[in-house]
């Protein structure tokens, strides 16, 4: 994968990020089984059988983290339709693997151009938001088989999964080569099919800003009743949920809330280790009706012992950013319920995983930044090669200025087209700045020009920072 890539590109990266979060991390836990057991008891069912998918042999490179996809076709004819009823994780090196993830899909991926390169393990990239459906995530710290719900299961088969697609997290902290790795999962599963088919959801906050030195400090995120009135037209049942963070979570508490009033506490964590999340089986199934809200609140600390940090930590995929989610089962399916979380105070609830925010739609905006926005500040405000306008080359800002062009009206109004955009104001913008523009090509001439606009033209304030 290259440096820098096309504002289009970017786009389908930063809606599988939404949508897989991408990054990669989401996906949906079903459920460790009960504490002191290893078994879930549906696999000594008549009729349970079961099959791996795994990776084979497969090089993990010598950086801390690293994704690695491999799409498998399921080893059983698909003339009949199959539950799913437990997932055993089969990790091949624990001081490795971070997380696993498996997604389903159908025969449009079957037939996708994109099928041959998914067969091979591969880094992971945009091209495997095809398979969408989230089946299970094993993470560090969870021990035992995965269980599905006693009367529902995941369904695959003749009408549904045809394809499973596996994603692997490496953490590999001392950033050792020549180590290689065959983790993956084994499905048991039956003919017998249940009454419900299983389905899971993650809820949460796609945006942290966590300040150093803070001993509790509470983000939240959820799922709302905007978007459960959306999405649901019956009442759901959660059967399991598991909250997820990184080194410096410290508790989390997922709630019920109907008509504004807390109904009930659905999972409270009071530590939190990020090395053995707790995965909870609930006791009895929470009803979830149309109109009620998911609310998650997620705690963290910056000021203690090992999570003791000097700097801000902000989202991220990697062990050193943060994450704060609820992956949460729950039966009937819903069809393509499947994330539910907020950006900010923004809903994300869209089927594509991806949503306007106010007035700031960001692939809209990427798009309209690579197609002109870029061009007109280095045309107007700085000297640009002839042969390449993607390279600014006025290396003395104080040239600009005598020619006019840094402090005219034209580069002003060019570069208010950008910062001035509602995508570039308050959390939105600082968000964008920080993890997106910067993998756009024109951006760092974009950027030199916009700060020494700021810094030389006194009549100009572009308010970039």
């Amino acid at each position: 994968m290259t440096s820098k890539m096309s504002a289009i590109e970017f786009r389908t990266k930063l809606e599988t990020m939404m949508l897989l979060v991408v990054s990669l991390i989401a996906g949906v836990i079903l459920g460790a089984a009960a504490e002191g057991s290893q078994d879930c008891e549906a696999i000594t069912e008549p009729g349970v059988m079961f099959f791996d998918v795994r990776l084979p042999r497969t090089a993990v490179p010598g950086t801390r983290t690293s994704y690695v996809c491999q799409a498998q076709p399921i080893p059983i004819t698909s003339q009949d339709d199959y539950h799913a009823v437990a997932f055993e994780p089969l990790v091949d090196n624990k001081d490795l693997v971070h997380h696993m993830l498996m997604f389903g899909c159908g025969e449009t991926y079957d037939n996708s151009m994109q099928l041959a390169q998914a067969r091979t393990p591969h880094l992971c990239g945009a091209s495997d938001n095809a398979c969408r459906f989230f089946l299970v995530q094993w993470s560090m710290g969870v021990e035992g088989q995965i269980c599905s719900p006693p009367d529902a299961g995941v369904r695959f088969g003749l009408r549904s999964i045809s394809r499973l697609s596996l994603q692997i997290h490496w953490n590999n902290g001392n950033s050792t080569e020549g180590r290689t790795d065959s983790s993956g999962f084994r499905v048991y599963y039956t003919k017998r099919l249940r009454k419900y088919d299983v389905a899971n959801v993650q809820i949460g906050q796609n945006d942290l800003e966590i300040p150093p030195g803070q001993g509790h400090y509470p983000q939240t995120g959820g799922c709302s009743s905007e978007c459960t009135s959306q999405w649901l037209q019956q009442p759901i049942f959660l059967t399991r949920a598991h909250i997820h963070m990184h080194y410096i979570g410290d508790g989390g508490l997922l709630e019920l809330v109907r008509d504004g009033r807390v109904v009930e506490e659905i999972v409270r964590d009071r530590w939190y280790d990020y090395t053995r999340p707790p995965a909870h089986v609930l006791d009895q199934p929470v009803r979830v009706l149309p109109g009620d809200e998911l609310r998650l609140t997620c705690i963290y600390n910056t000021r203690d012992g090992e999570k003791q940090r000097n700097r801000t930590i902000y989202w991220g995929e990697g062990s050193d950013g943060e994450m704060c989610y609820a992956f949460i089962t729950y039966y009937p399916k819903v069809e393509n319920f499947n994330q539910c979380i907020k950006f900010i105070d923004y809903d994300i609830c869209s089927e594509s995983g991806f949503a306007s925010f106010g007035d700031c739609v960001y692939p809209g905006f990427l798009r309209a930044f690579e197609m002109g926005m870029a061009a007109a500040i280095l045309d107007q405000c700085g000297n640009a090669d002839s042969t390449n306008t993607n390279t600014y080359t006025n290396s003395n800002p104080r040239d600009a200025i005598q020619t006019g062009r840094l402090c005219s009206d034209a580069c002003a109004d060019a570069i208010q087209e950008v910062t001035g955009h509602p995508c570039m104001q308050g959390r939105l913008g600082k968000t964008l700045r920080r993890t997106q523009l910067p993998e756009l090509v024109d951006w760092p001439n974009v950027k030199q020009i916009i700060e020494q606009a700021e810094s030389l033209c006194p009549s100009q304030q572009h308010q970039y920072m």
